[in-house]
């Protein structure tokens, strides 16, 4: 740390420290509750959790009766078999016996359904207001938090996390609780009927308990681990989604690749370690009934030889132990849900509980009546929090007057953006205040300071909403929302409104995501027409016109001059002339005050700002033009929709690739239940995308079959021992001997069951989880190759992109390997059983077989229903999970606008249009699910009944009817068990469809390699022009996809030598950035062709073809990481050494910033490069440019964002590296290209005038125009 920073922190001592911690940490002192799911369900979800719960735990308590009943069912056989009760009176019995099953299957029915509908509804509601209380926290969060934590984790927890917890409250806590009493009941009637025999039994379900509590444990801790990882991978589709034209032009998709397949690498080997414990436990509870029951048996024998119990006490107690057993196996499926839910919710509840120290929400502070508008600095320090030490502002005073216009200039890092950013409280300055009117901002209420300031960024961020919403927002912080005339007269002042109503709905054109439909100008005409709408006392201007044209931006300027009137205006900009009629201009050298004064007493003193000046060659007096027609100031007008295609990304084509319906789309394959949406296309899915791990997925699936044939193999040994208990007393010794065989049997069959059951579970979680991470990696890639147009459909969004690789991939495994497994398992239990029964007796296994397609029939309708259910609901949650990610992703602008309620409030409304939907399909559901669970006490009473007849008339020995009850019955309850997977099947169903369309995607453009014949082109190429190569647009005729009637370039052409730059100029929206998204093959012509060396760019390779180019835009892109990796990040067939970097520096002009950070080129940018000036991302942006040593170069606006001397010297080392090379450039400030040999100017699409500058000088044409509007030498 330097000296300075030092005493920029040891100055203000522990107290500036503290300012880091609060920022960073959250206020320390608050008070903070302790969170859980019911701290957000209203009295009237508590009143239904209640109630539900009541009806769960009745539901479970009632199961363990069975035994019961089936014991006394026994007692009468017995009774026959030895004679002590009559046929008759054994048929009278039977039917009474049974007709108990019929009252507890209409109890169990009523139980279930209500309990299934309360938790479900009440499960949603809860998630929703947990969604909208942890969005909540988030919009209270001050910037610090977002320097550290990427939007995309964020979207994830809102998204996928939540999804979690909602099915945790839903499905499988009711599950849980009817398990959970369901074990309480039995082990209270074992110990009903026999004390002893349940006691010699307990330490089994110790010992289940207290391994499922410590492998549960273990579990939550690599899981949450895994979920972290899994949101810093949805970061990084985050910043690549919304970076993909500098990630196509650079081929960067590689090395983020690699990144995000890293992270879902360690997320996968956390996720495996929680998984190999689970499939340890549910193995081992799986084997337990089988030791159970084998114990309970031969103690039972015990006591029976002993008269201390009779054979109905011993099977009573043995089957309501295995009842308690199996409600332990129960559990298990649901707590490693319920684990995930509680693992998630507690990463939510630790952002919701996080104080902020800059609270827009709060209602504390000062309000004054009124605002003078007076600013001033008194010895303010800053150190932002995330990168503590770097001093940005050092002992900086100076004053901003009411009602003036104050400028503030200087290089790019020298924290001129900061003092904007202190003044809207993003940041707390670590020493010194900031004071308005005479009070410490710091003690302001904060909603209202930032209602008082209207902020105008560099790069300005729209919302995905109509323009007329987005002027509107301006004024959402206010109660008064402002009228159409009122929007319509920000807009005019803007200089917007023409451009506006010439698009086809006019105030009502929907504008992208971020805005990206429009223009850079087109868009910061809307901000500001934004800004001015709030009428706000203090406006923040930074770099306000740096996006427009000449001829706009002095339209616009005007129009801001008008603005400054009556108000405290603090501009930032690094073209000076924009800045001259400032009443006080500030010049900020690296963090202090170098001077400070108006235009003209800073020239006269001939210090930093005049050599500012002098570089930017800007006249003192204003360039008249004398030959101009008329003198008044031209209108600018749009150049009707073509302004839209410039940079459009809206495609209306109907045969459009891959889309995630959003917002007011209207794709009907997602309105309604697609028939295309099945089983066996999301099976294929399944299998396709596991075709590697096809040997370990048959191995598993093989022990799943052998798993489930374990049931019906324990029911001719469990038929047998209740056979050999009815031993009259001279059999005693038989009945023991016995006893001891089959007892050890069923030891043997433990075993069996714990090998098959772990061969289940550990291959097929182990290929779910290699599922899980081949379709995010391939879904990532494949995302990563598609042509601009599939990224311009607008619900292509990157957040609905990054929801379909986290969310979608998390709903696939509700099939994944376990859930086949899981399938596989009853299925074949259920066949082993009716092949057994028919073997043993065939009359009762046709009776009861009869019954299993009643139950699944009830469960694939319950999955009909759900699936539509599920449809219905997707939509909803893709829109709010849209919206949510948009307000995090523009979270700097979110704050600015004060939008924190307003927007909390739409949020609301999309999440409540969601449950609305909602309710009818649960009450559908929940009723086919109770049949499903409860029928099963029907067949046992039909069963039951018939085998009581069988045996009466002696046609079957009580062997064959319990063989036939216990395969069969069984068999009808794992079949109603197969249909608890309903809910996860068909998430998973709409999710292979999502994701199976994201595969099927196919670029035209981007995923075409070279031939051999496209590779020899490369080569001819590299051998005539080792730097340059010759460029040609021949009669070049193109329109976007979205607006195929509109035209964006009209039959241009133009040649440029090799080594030659061309310098293409015009309004906004003339179609210079088309030219260069042709050149970099975003988009092919629809006549013409673009020619490289002679040659159609289309019949190169296009991989190899874009490495001989850089680009360097307007809007600079950083990914989170290193300066380094940030620079290098383009460099895919190479590593580079940090020399060549360094000399890459050099070039751009950041050399001296990068070696003054303590890290140097290891230091890290942050999310989107948000701890880095708007200069220094541009000038690592050129350095990563410079480093490809490109053959053609292509600069739109690459000079933008930097201050005077920083371009000048920027400039000159672009001047030296375009010598050789072929560049093109895009440019707004003529002072960049006047030595270009060619100059272009466009409108409308059309070349206009071409010449060097002297040529066009001397036309005093459309370029002289243009030239004497910027007032150059």
């Amino acid at each position: 740390m330097s000296s300075k920073q030092d005493a920029t922190l040891t100055n203000g001592g522990e107290h500036a420290r503290a300012i880091i911690e609060r920022q960073l940490n959250g206020i320390d002192g608050a008070e903070k509750q302790s969170l859980t799911l019911l701290t957000y369900a209203t009295t009237w979800d508590k009143a239904i959790l209640i109630v539900s719960s009541i009806c769960a735990i009745l539901a479970g308590a009632l199961n363990p009766l069975v035994p019961v009943i089936y014991g006394l069912l026994v007692s009468i056989y017995n009774g026959f078999e030895d004679g002590s009760v009559s046929a008759s009176e054994l048929r009278d019995k039977v039917s009474t016996f049974s007709l108990y099953y019929v009252y507890l299957s209409i109890a169990l029915f009523f139980l279930t359904y209500f309990a299934t509908v309360g938790y479900y509804y009440s499960g949603e509601r809860i998630a929703r207001s947990v969604r909208t209380a942890y969005l909540s926290a988030i919009m209270r969060q001050n910037m610090a938090f977002f320097d550290l934590v990427g939007s995309g984790e964020i979207t994830n927890r809102i998204v996928s996390d939540m999804g979690t917890v909602q099915e945790a409250i839903t499905s499988k806590l009711s599950v849980m609780l009817s398990a959970l009493a369901q074990f309480c009941a039995a082990f209270v009637v074992a110990f009903i009927m026999y004390w002893k025999t349940a006691l010699i039994l307990s330490p089994f379900f110790v010992a289940m308990i207290v391994s499922a509590s410590l492998g549960g444990a273990y579990a939550v801790k690599h899981h949450k681990r895994a979920m972290t990882l899994y949101g810093q991978a949805s970061s990084i589709t985050q910043e690549a989604f919304g970076a993909i034209r500098q990630v196509t032009a650079f081929g960067m998709s590689r090395v983020l690749s690699q990144r995000y397949v890293s992270l879902l690498s360690q997320a996968g080997e956390a996720n495996s370690k929680a998984e190999n414990v689970v499939a340890a436990l549910i193995a081992w509870m799986n084997a337990m009934p089988c030791l159970i029951d084998a114990l309970s048996f031969w103690a039972g024998s015990k006591f029976l030889v002993k008269g201390e119990m009779s054979v109905a006490d011993v099977t009573t107690t043995t089957l309501a132990v295995t009842i308690g057993c199996f409600a332990i196996i129960r559990i298990a499926p649901s707590a490693q849900a319920l684990i995930s839910g509680f693992a998630a919710a507690a990463e939510v509840f630790k952002t919701i509980a996080r104080s902020s120290s800059q609270d827009p929400l709060d209602t504390t502070g000062e309000q004054p009546q009124s605002v003078v508008g007076n600013i001033q600095l008194e010895h303010v320090d800053l150190v932002y929090p995330s990168r503590d030490d770097v001093g940005v502002l050092r002992n900086v005073s100076l004053e901003c007057p009411a009602m003036k216009r104050t400028a503030i200039v200087g290089s790019s890092g020298s924290g001129k953006s900061s003092i904007l950013a202190l003044l809207e409280r993003f940041y707390e300055p670590t020493g010194g205040k900031i004071v308005l009117d005479g009070k410490d901002i710091q003690s302001l209420n904060l909603r209202w300071l930032r209602s008082q300031i209207a902020l105008v960024d560099q790069n300005p961020v729209l919302f995905n909403a109509t323009i007329l919403e987005n002027i509107q927002y301006g004024c959402c912080s206010t109660n008064d929302e402002p009228s159409h005339q009122a929007v319509i007269r920000a807009a005019i002042k803007a200089n917007a409104h023409d451009f506006i109503t010439a698009l086809p709905h006019g105030y009502h054109t929907r504008v992208g995501e971020k805005g990206l439909q429009l223009s850079g100008g087109q868009r910061q005409r809307i901000a500001i027409a934004r800004a001015l709408i709030r009428d706000p006392r203090i406006l923040l201007l930074d770099e306000a016109t740096s996006a427009l044209d000449s001829k706009t931006e002095s339209v616009v300027q005007s129009a801001i001059d008008a603005a400054c009137q009556d108000r405290t205006t603090i501009m930032i900009a690094h073209r000076l002339s924009t800045v001259r009629n400032a009443d006080n201009i500030i010049v900020l050298a690296q963090g202090h005050v170098a001077e400070e004064g108006n235009h003209e007493s800073l020239i006269a003193k001939n210090g930093v700002y005049a050599s500012l000046v002098q570089k930017q060659q800007i006249q003192d007096d204003a360039a008249r033009l004398p030959d101009k027609e008329d003198g008044k100031e031209e209108v600018v007008v749009s150049n009707s929709v073509d302004e839209l295609n410039e940079k459009s990304t809206l495609t209306e084509s109907p045969d459009r690739p891959f889309t995630i319906k959003a917002q007011e789309s209207t794709n009907p394959t997602t309105d309604a239940p697609s028939q295309s949406t099945s089983a066996k296309k999301t099976l294929f899915f399944i299998f396709k995308m596991s075709r590697e791990n096809w040997k370990m997925l048959l191995f598993g699936l093989i022990c799943a079959i052998l798993a489930g044939l374990t049931i019906p193999a324990q029911s001719v040994l469990f038929a047998k021992l209740l056979t050999i208990m009815g031993f009259p007393a001279e059999r005693y010794t038989q009945l023991q001997n016995q006893t001891k065989l089959w007892s050890g049997l069923y030891i043997a069959i433990a075993g069996a069951t714990f090998i098959f059951w772990m061969g289940v579970e550990t291959t097929l979680a182990y290929a779910t989880q290699q599922l899980s991470q081949r379709v995010r990696q391939i879904g990532f890639q494949t995302i990563m190759i598609q042509d601009m147009a599939f990224f311009d459909e607008p619900a292509n969004t990157t957040n609905a992109l990054s929801n379909v690789l986290s969310n979608s991939t998390d709903d696939l495994a509700g099939m994944g390997g376990p859930v086949m497994g899981g399938i596989l398992t009853f299925i074949s239990t259920i066949l082993g059983g009716i092949i057994l029964s028919l073997v043993v007796g065939w009359k009762l296994a046709l009776v009861c077989t009869a019954t299993i397609p009643i139950v699944v029939a009830c469960g694939w309708l319950r999955l009909q229903i759900l699936n539509a259910f599920d449809t219905k609901v997707r939509q909803s949650g893709i829109d709010s999970a849209a919206y949510a990610g948009e307000l995090i992703g523009s979270v700097r602008t979110v704050a600015s606008l004060g939008l924190e309620e307003y927007s909390m409030r739409q949020y609301d409304s999309i999440l409540a249009q969601r449950s609305a939907k909602s309710l009818q399909s649960i009450l559908s559901a929940s009723s086919l699910y109770a049949a499903s669970q409860s029928v099963v006490y029907l067949c046992a009473a039909l069963a039951f009944w018939y085998g009581g007849q069988l045996i009466a008339d002696r046609e079957y020995s009580t062997f064959q009817v319990y063989v036939c009850f216990v395969s069969l019955i069984s068999g009808s309850q794992i079949a109603g068990s197969i249909f608890t997977f309903a809910p996860d099947a068909s998430k998973a169903m709409h999710a292979s469809q999502e994701l199976d369309k994201v595969m099927q995607a196919k670029p035209k453009i981007n995923h075409a390699l070279g031939n051999a014949e496209a590779e020899t082109e490369k080569h001819d190429i590299q051998a005539q022009h080792p730097k340059g190569c010759r460029i040609e647009f021949e009669n070049v005729t193109f329109s976007y996809p979205s607006r195929p009637d509109r035209l964006a370039l009209n039959n241009f052409s133009i040649i440029v030598e090799p080594g030659q730059t061309l310098a293409l100029i015009g309004q906004t929206g003339s179609g210079k950035s088309t030219c260069v998204s042709l050149l970099e093959r975003f988009y092919e012509p629809d006549l013409g062709r673009v020619l490289v060396d002679r040659h159609d760019i289309t019949e190169l390779d296009v991989n190899a073809y874009r490495q001989t180019i850089s680009l360097v835009s307007q809007e600079s892109i950083m990914f989170s990481g290193t300066i380094r990796e940030n620079i290098a990040v383009g460099q895919v067939e190479r590593e580079v050494s940090d020399p060549e970097i360094m000399e890459a520096c050099r070039q751009a002009n950041i050399i001296d910033f990068v070696q003054s950070l303590p890290e140097g080129l290891s230091t890290l940018v942050g999310t989107s490069g948000n701890m880095l000036s708007g200069g220094q991302k541009q000038r690592i942006a050129i350095a990563r440019a410079f480093l490809r040593k490109p053959k053609i170069l292509l600069l739109d606006e690459a000079t933008s964002a930097l201050d005077t001397e920083s371009e000048a010297i920027v400039q000159a080392a672009m001047d030296t590296i375009r010598r050789g090379r072929t560049t093109i450039m895009v440019a707004h400030r003529l002072s960049t290209i006047r030595n270009a040999e060619i100059i272009c100017v466009m409108e409308n699409g059309m070349l206009i005038e071409s010449g060097s500058h002297h040529e066009l000088m001397s036309l005093r044409g459309k370029y002289w125009e243009m030239v004497g509007m910027q007032n150059l030498h």
